[in-house]
């Protein structure tokens, strides 16, 4: 920063010589003033020494080498914050303490007096127990005795506060010779040092002539918004460069100075860019009539100024707010200052402590505790005030006094003040009267005892859960008799109660029955049972009824009160019942599938007896007329081979004759007759086939296990079935696709077999005729195969629209169909289910793809297991 030069003249010259002779003095006066200072200083000390507050003692060094304090006075507990019994035990406490910096000096001190019996004195810095740093002095006159041992007699105090104020003297002393030396050099070098100091100002400078006008300028070093270049001031007038509003009062100062000789000073604010600032500007006179313009930023200044204006006026609003609740609240309340020397005065009490005492505060202040309360009572506060001094936190305590006459109980508490130092300098006490507290405990003890005599009569158990802490709070005895356990042993286990007793099934039930009470209102009653394990490892079946009982502040539920009832009894009686009934209503379908089986055996029983008769009935003249056909053709040959004859001796038969045989159309009788007899051998041929396959199917009644040919059964069924294979006018023929394996003869109900075959082709012709569509060809694919060399499979599909999944799964059930009321009754396919499955051993399944059609698989073994 570029700054002009500045001459100093003569007077200058001689003005900074006296200011240097000045400054001498003021470094003498400050010196005088500090050893005065010190010298009072050690006159308080002495005096403190001669009242004893520092440490007596006696320090022994034995010949063998060994160290201790035969006498440690009571200094010690204040000075080294130890018991002088602690020093008696073990001497090297008071060496511990001592700055590791100056244990060295401290030994060699003390060998340097044992070998010379010379007066032993050292300083040296110590750091208590609590943390505290001492600086201490110790003096003592050896001795030696006559076994050869050395005893020093002396004190030591605690000069802590001499060497703060050696170390503030020496760092002022420091100081001053700085500034002298610096004053010194700004002898010799006057201009140089005047140029430092323009530039050590924080702020601007500004020299004027005698004119007004600029012509010295010092930019601030510091506030770069108030920096501007020295070219835009020189030449001007202080006028021409400040707001009209202060340039007016600057020419007002300037013209006091010139007329005064004497320093004027200013304040005025401008506007910055970061927004109002407040300036102080200083006119000093100076030579030639030229004036030294200095201008300060004192806008911290004026905001510490006003911030502490406003603090001590919240202060003291605060002061008189505390001083209406101090004076307005109903308890006594009063301070006691604790003394240097451990004596303790009033510091005076509050209104309701006058009444109680009957004294004034003002009367008491400054008084100490005998001179208030007499000295038995004065003796127990003081008691109490050592007690809290000790403690150094609250007590607290409870005193049943009679005051006019009336038994009051007290709740007192005494509440330690600690200064910067971390000493106690004054207690604060309060005084509650807890006399109504106290009898509403009684009455509460009296009532709870009550409470738990009716709870301990009562034979649920009757508990406290606490939801956030996850522990029982409360249980009668009760529950003793449930789990085993004791109320202490519950109470012990804490939150570890449920997870030790608790059925693991039972905890996610338990937890959402707990979460329950997050939204339940007060008086809702939650019901569960669950369970819990004894001491012995025995579950009982607990049935609890809950509802909340206490809240939190935000109005959560905390606590839960519960009635908790052992059901195990009732519980082991309701799991018997339920496996009874679940036994009997197993045994009660059994019975039905039973019944339907038997009435269905017993309808097929009746109808194959009937089929069975008419197939007998119809037999017996089929068989006699298909047997006299082949006679009936050979005599019908032969009676038109004697036709033949006749014609053929006898050309010309009589008119009547010839009229007969035009009337008959002999030729056309003679041809026709023969086919006649021939389509009348085929129809009876059928009928005998039709026959044996009734015969074939109405096999119901044989109860016993028989070698057949299964393939035989399928065509029997088939054969029956042969009309619904037929095409018809509103659906075409639906083609049989056979690919029959080579089996063997198969044990097996021949009869109860066919039935199976019956009701599965049923169901597949039924579900083809559902789903017709033109143009695609309806048909039913047979394949039989032999697996694992003891089972056959019977493989019945086709190509409908297939069973959806959720019917497919219902298949088999009882009385279960899909076809309209009156089509169908759903116990074809569940009978063929017991018939395969559970009269032959079999398996019987189904799968389909919806809209590719389905099939049944029989699976049967070739061999029946036989079972008495």
């Amino acid at each position: 920063m570029a700054c002009n030069s500045i001459t100093v003249d003569k007077s200058s010259y001689e003005s900074l010589q006296e200011e240097l002779v000045e400054l001498r003095q003021i470094v003498s006066r400050l010196q005088t003033q500090t050893e005065v200072a010190l010298s009072r200083k050690e006159a308080w000390f002495a005096r403190l020494a001669d009242n004893l507050p520092g440490v007596i003692y006696q320090f022994q060094l034995r010949s063998d080498g060994s160290v201790c304090f035969p006498y440690v006075s009571s200094g010690c507990r204040e000075i080294y914050e130890l018991e002088p019994s602690q020093v008696y035990q073990n001497s090297e406490l008071l060496f511990a303490v001592v700055h590791p910096e100056d244990l060295p000096g401290l030994h060699e001190t003390i060998a340097i007096s044992t070998q010379t019996l010379e007066n032993w004195e050292y300083e040296w810095l110590i750091i208590t127990p609590s943390g505290k740093q001492k600086w201490l002095k110790g003096i003592s006159k050896p001795e030696r005795q006559s076994d050869g041992s050395i005893i020093w007699d002396g004190c030591i105090i605690d000069v802590s506060d001499r060497k703060q104020a050696e170390i503030a003297m020496q760092l002022l002393n420091q100081e001053l010779e700085v500034k002298f030396q610096e004053r010194t050099a700004a002898l010799h070098e006057k201009t140089s040092e005047l140029e430092a100091m323009l530039n050590a100002f924080p702020d601007l400078f500004f020299r004027l002539a005698g004119d007004n006008t600029i012509v010295d300028y010092k930019a601030s070093s510091q506030d770069a918004q108030l920096y501007v270049p020295p070219e835009v001031f020189l030449g001007k007038r202080m006028v021409e460069i400040l707001p009209p509003e202060v340039a007016e009062k600057m020419q007002e100062a300037i013209v006091q100075v010139q007329q005064t000789s004497s320093l004027v000073s200013i304040e005025y604010s401008l506007s910055m860019p970061n927004g109002e600032e407040y300036f102080e500007g200083r006119l000093v006179p100076f030579a030639n009539n030229n004036i030294i313009v200095i201008v300060r930023n004192v806008s911290e200044e004026q905001i510490a100024l006003r911030d502490r204006k406003q603090t001590e006026a919240r202060l003291q609003e605060k002061e008189q707010f505390l001083r209406t609740i101090y004076d307005g609240v109903e308890c006594s309340i009063f301070v006691i200052d604790v003394l240097e020397n451990g004596e303790f005065r009033s510091g005076g009490w509050n209104l309701n402590a006058e009444k109680a005492i009957g004294k004034c505060s003002a009367e008491v202040v400054g008084q100490n505790l005998t001179e208030i309360f007499g000295a038995t009572k004065a003796a127990e506060i003081h008691h109490k005030c050592n007690t809290c001094l000790v403690a150094g936190v609250a007590i607290f305590f409870e005193e049943c006094l009679t005051l006019c006459g009336e038994e009051k109980w007290l709740l007192t508490t005494f509440n330690p003040v600690f200064d910067t130092e971390g000493k106690i300098y004054r207690l604060v006490g309060t005084t509650f009267d807890i006399t109504e507290r106290k009898k509403v405990e009684v009455a509460l003890q009296a009532s709870q005892h009550f409470i738990q005599r009716i709870t301990d009569s009562i034979p649920n158990t009757i508990y406290i859960y606490d939801l956030e802490e996850q522990r029982n709070i409360y249980a009668n005895h009760e529950i003793a008799e449930i789990l085993g356990y004791s109320i202490e042993e519950i109470q012990k286990m804490g939150a570890e109660l449920l997870p030790k007793t608790l059925h693991p099934d039972d905890w996610e039930k338990v937890l959402t029955h707990y979460q329950k009470f997050t939204t339940a209102v007060d008086g809702k009653i939650f019901e569960l049972e669950y369970r819990m394990k004894d001491v012995d490892g025995k579950w009982h079946w607990v049935y609890s009824r809950d509802t909340s009982f206490n809240r939190t502040a935000d109005g959560k539920v905390k606590q839960i009160l519960g009635v908790a009832t052992d059901i195990t009894v009732r519980k082991e009686a309701e799991m018997k019942l339920q496996q009874q009934a679940e036994y009997l209503e197993k045994t009660l379908n059994k019975l039905q599938r039973t019944q339907t089986q038997l009435i269905q055996s017993e309808k097929m029983s009746s109808l194959g007896n009937m089929v069975a008769g008419v197939a007998h009935e119809i037999n017996n003249p089929v068989n006699f007329i298909h047997a006299n056909l082949t006679h009936a053709c050979e005599y019908s040959k032969s009676l038109l081979q004697l036709v033949k004859l006749y014609q053929q001796y006898y050309p010309n038969p009589p008119e009547e004759i010839k009229f007969e045989i035009e009337d008959i159309d002999l030729d056309f009788l003679k041809e026709d007759f023969i086919k006649l007899l021939q389509s009348m051998r085929v129809g009876t041929q059928r009928i005998r086939e039709i026959v044996l396959s009734l015969r074939n199917f109405s096999r119901l009644d044989e109860a016993e296990f028989k070698q057949v040919n299964i393939h035989e059964g399928i065509e029997s069924t088939l054969m029956i079935l042969h009309n619904r294979l037929k095409a018809k006018p509103e659906h075409p023929e639906i083609s049989v696709i056979k690919e029959y394996g080579k089996l063997p003869t198969v044990e097996c109900y021949p009869g109860q077999l066919n039935q199976v075959f019956m009701n599965i082709f049923a169901n597949s012709i039924d579900a083809l005729e559902e789903s017709f569509v033109n143009n695609k060809e309806q048909q039913i694919y047979i394949r039989t195969e032999v697996v694992n060399c003891n089972w056959i499979v019977i493989r019945i599909a086709d190509n409908g629209q297939g069973i959806p999944p959720e019917i497919l799964s219902k298949l088999f059930d009882p009385f279960f169909t899909t076809k309209d009321v009156g089509k169908g009754t759903g116990l074809g396919l569940s009978i063929s289910y017991q018939i395969v499955v559970d009269k032959h051993g079999g398996k019987l399944s189904c799968h389909s793809i919806l809209g590719q059609g389905a099939e049944f698989v029989i699976e049967i073994p070739l061999t029946q297991v036989k079972t008495s």
